[in-house]
């Protein structure tokens, strides 16, 4: 019973990925014409449910983690959601990333244990395992309590 479901919801999370495929990398992008990690993060988890502030307020310029590199992990600790270490990532899992200098900067979401989705600005939408590369750079993931049935 419980493998019917994860098989179930592995089926559903693949079926929404195909909406992403070919959508291009677009800074401060909200729409399939154009994303960011934090505009897939956001598009992703709506067609869920899961309604996700849409940024701070205030513009996001293309430099706004070198005047203030705090405000990334800012929103992600604001958000009703559950943290969750690198050990107990389950699909569905939102997981952010510091890419340089120690500064969050990425967002992707789990899509099984060992995969997540997210946007790159070199090569769009993609699925990335989590090894290497990504782990080093991995300081945590979130899990939003209405995603714990099915959806």
């Amino acid at each position: 019973m419980a493998e019917d479901l994860a098989e179930d919801r592995e089926r559903k999370i693949q079926e929404l990925l195909k909406r992403y495929q070919g959508v291009p990398f677009a800074h401060n992008g909200r729409t399939l014409e154009g994303l960011d990690c934090l505009g897939f993060v956001i598009h992703f988890y709506r067609n869920l449910g899961i309604y996700l502030p849409n940024g701070d307020g205030k513009e996001i310029g293309e430099d706004w983690y070198v005047t203030d590199p705090q405000r990334y992990i800012r929103g992600l600790r604001r958000l009703d959601a559950i943290q969750v270490s690198a050990d107990d990532l389950q699909p569905l899992d939102l997981v952010y990333f510091a890419i340089a200098r120690d500064i969050i900067t990425h967002t992707g979401i789990m899509i099984n244990r060992h995969e997540f989705a997210h946007m790159s600005p070199k090569t769009n939408f993609r699925i990335s395992k989590m090894e290497r590369h990504w782990k080093t750079r991995f300081r945590g993931g979130l899990r939003f309590p209405e995603l714990a049935t099915d959806f």
